[in-house]
Order: structure tokens, then C-alpha cells, then sequence
């Protein structure tokens, strides 16, 4: 498995074995938020990697999501990791009738987005429009955040992951566009995770 700090190496794509599918099969079944990526740095593919649902949840970020008019929301997020001065973003989300879609910006940034993220709660993976993975990359190449050969990569690692995970694991699509320093990586990547994790318990609960 590729990780998302992995794939800043341009380390190849791996995919789950059959075996690994079956014994998912067998196990019982749990919530899971399985999330894929793009970086437009190396121009890899990653994941699956499993979100951590066990520590500390985004609950001011939750509240937000559920308290904003209609569906969608914009604000700013702070993330912070122990021993490191906390980062400032800045977050556009929407939530749509089959998934939800979010645009991290830099607070300073005036350059476009760092980061989108599409979410797919497994409840409505049944209703997941047939041009999807299309249609988000159709978005992203728009936006000018993916171009050239990354649009058949993306749209490819999408229909795999649809069709190699479970149909109760949730989706998180994300895709780095590069314009965030490389050396605070691990500041967009806990950004990601929260709005994740919060979007995805806004989207299920009506």
C-alpha cells in the first residue's frame, strides 16, 4: 500500500490483493473511511489508507457544517500537530446529493486551491452518478489543478477503488495540486483527515 507521504517520494502504485478483499468479505463489518490520492508533484496515484476514527473529533468544525444555511460552508481551519506553530486554512465545502466536495486554500494563498476532497459515505455509494469520476476530474482539470496525462490516471484510480473496496467503506478522494510547501505536508494531511471525518458525519446525518 501507498501512503499519501509515500507517494511525495514517487514511490509506484500498489493495489489490495484478491486474498485481502476476501478476508474484508469475511470479517465483520465496521466503519470505514478509506481514502485515495493524487499528488500533482510526483503525479502518483496512492492509497487505500484507512482514516483513524479514534482520536480527538473535529467538533467545532462539525458544528459549523451542521449549523450552515443550506449545504454548504466557508470558513477557517486550524490544524496543529504537538511541537509544531498551528497552520491556517481556509475551506469551501459543499455537500451534493451523492458526495461532497471540499476546496482547501492557504489562508494567504490567492493562487488556488491546495487540496480538493470529495467524500462518498458508503450510504450513497448505490446512487453514485454513473460519470462520477468524470465529472470530478472534469472539475479539477477546470480549476487548474490537474492537467495533461493526470486526468486518465485519476479518472482510473477512481473506478478501481470503487470497484476493490467493500460497499460499507466510505470514500475520500483527495487531489494535491502542489501549491502547498512540501516540508509542512503533514499539516495539509491533518487539514484533509479533519474535514474529512467532519464532512462525512455531516453528509450522513440529514
Amino acid at each position: 500500500m501507498i501512503t499519501r507521504d509515500q507517494a511525495r517520494e514517487g514511490l509506484p502504485i500498489a493495489v489490495e490483493g484478491a486474498g485481502l478483499q476476501q478476508d474484508r468479505r469475511m470479517a465483520p463489518a465496521k466503519r470505514c473511511i478509506q481514502l485515495y490520492g493524487w499528488d500533482s508533484r510526483s503525479n502518483v496515484w496512492h492509497g487505500p489508507d484507512e482514516l483513524g476514527l479514534a482520536g480527538v473529533r473535529p467538533q467545532r468544525l462539525e458544528q459549523a457544517l451542521k449549523s450552515a444555511p443550506g449545504r454548504s460552508w466557508y470558513g477557517p481551519v486550524s490544524c496543529s500537530i504537538p511541537g509544531e506553530p498551528a497552520n491556517r486554512f481556509f475551506a469551501v465545502i459543499h455537500g451534493l446529493a451523492d458526495c461532497g466536495v471540499a476546496m482547501i486554500y492557504c489562508d494567504e494563498s490567492r493562487t488556488g486551491p491546495v487540496e480538493l476532497i470529495t467524500i462518498v459515505p458508503a450510504a450513497v455509494r448505490p446512487f453514485l452518478r454513473p460519470d462520477f469520476a468524470f465529472e470530478l476530474v472534469s472539475f479539477a482539470s477546470f480549476l487548474g489543478s490537474v492537467c495533461g496525462n493526470a486526468n486518465l490516471a485519476i479518472i482510473e484510480g477512481i473506478t478501481t477503488a470503487l470497484g476493490e473496496t467493500p460497499p460499507s467503506d466510505s470514500l475520500v478522494f483527495s487531489i494535491c495540486t502542489g501549491l502547498w510547501e512540501s516540508e509542512l505536508d503533514y499539516a495539509l494531511s491533518r487539514c484533509v483527515e479533519k474535514i474529512a471525518v467532519a464532512m462525512l458525519d455531516w453528509l450522513e446525518k440529514p
